[in-house]
C-alpha cells in the first residue's frame, strides 16, 4: 500500500535532490489500492490517513485505456469510501469538497456550515476543494488531461521511470499550465523551473503520492483553494472481495 511505503521513505527525504523547505500543503485525497479495492482516502500522505466524511464526496469517474468511462458504483462503510468499477480501469479521478473554513487573526481555523459562511458574507472564509487522479496503466489517451480544475500532469510515462531517476510533472489550472503552484512530495516542497516543471525524485519504494495546491487568484469572500494529487500504481486486479457484500449507497456523481 502507498502509505506504508511512504512511512519508510520519509526517513530518507532529506537526502533527495530537488526538495526544499517544510510541509506546506493542507489535507488531500488520493486513491489507495489494495487487494482489488479502490479506496478514496483523506489526510496527509506522508503522515497517514484520517477519517473521511462521505457526505463531502462529490464525484468519482473510472476510465479505461482509451479514456472511455467505465461504469462504477460507490460503496460506503462508516467513514470509508470505495469506488467499485464494473470493468478494468486505467485511471480514476475524484472530487471532494472539504467545506468552508474561516481563518482567525491568530492563525487558527474553524469549519463553518454554508449558512454560517453566508451569514458573515464569507469574510476571511475559504472553500477548500480536493481532487485526485490515480493511474493504473498508460496510453496516449491516458497521458492527456482529464479536465480536473487543478491537475498534475506527468510529462513522461510514470511507470517507466526507474529508481534514481526523476519524473517531470506540470500542474494545470483550468486546463492551462501555471508557473507558481505549490508542489509537495514526501512532505517536502519541490522546486519548479522557469517552464513550470517540477522533477519528482524516485526512491526505492517507487513513485509515491504527488501533491499540488493553488489558490484561485480572482476569488474573494469566499476564497477558493484547490489541492490535487497524482498516484501511479501497477496493479493486477482480482475479483472484488469484501466489497461484494457492501450495499451500494447512491451518492452524487
Amino acid at each position: 500500500m502507498i502509505v506504508k511505503n511512504l512511512k519508510r521513505l520519509s526517513l530518507t527525504v532529506a537526502c533527495l535532490p530537488f526538495l526544499i523547505g517544510q510541509p506546506v500543503l493542507a489535507h488531500v485525497i488520493w486513491f489507495d489500492y489494495n487487494d482489488g479495492n479502490y479506496e478514496l482516502v483523506f489526510g496527509h500522505p506522508e503522515e497517514g490517513t484520517e477519517p473521511l466524511t462521505p457526505s463531502k464526496f462529490r464525484k468519482a469517474t473510472a476510465y479505461d485505456l482509451s479514456r472511455e468511462i467505465v461504469p462504477s458504483n460507490t460503496s460506503v462503510e462508516g467513514d470509508r469510501l470505495f469506488v467499485v468499477p464494473k470493468g478494468e480501469v486505467a485511471a480514476l479521478t475524484a472530487t471532494y469538497d472539504n467545506g468552508f473554513w474561516i481563518e482567525y487573526p491568530d492563525g487558527s481555523y474553524e469549519n463553518l456550515s454554508p449558512e454560517q459562511a453566508e451569514a458573515i458574507n464569507y469574510e476571511n472564509v475559504t472553500n477548500y476543494l480536493k481532487f485526485t487522479k490515480a493511474l493504473y496503466s498508460w496510453s496516449d489517451e491516458v497521458a492527456t488531461p482529464f479536465g480536473l480544475p487543478l491537475e498534475i500532469m506527468p510529462l513522461t510515462n510514470p511507470f517507466a521511470v526507474r529508481v534514481g531517476e526523476s519524473l517531470p510533472i506540470r500542474v494545470l489550472y483550468q486546463g492551462n499550465a501555471i508557473a507558481n503552484p505549490t508542489v509537495e512530495y514526501l512532505g517536502q516542497e519541490l522546486t519548479i523551473d522557469a517552464s513550470g516543471i517540477a522533477l519528482v525524485p524516485i526512491g526505492e519504494g517507487g513513485l509515491q503520492v504527488i501533491e499540488a495546491s493553488y489558490d484561485n487568484p480572482t476569488a474573494n469572500n469566499p476564497g477558493i483553494s484547490y489541492a490535487t494529487t497524482l498516484t501511479a500504481q501497477t496493479i493486477s486486479v482480482p475479483e472484488p472481495s469484501f466489497l461484494l457484500s457492501f450495499g451500494v449507497i447512491g451518492l452524487r456523481h
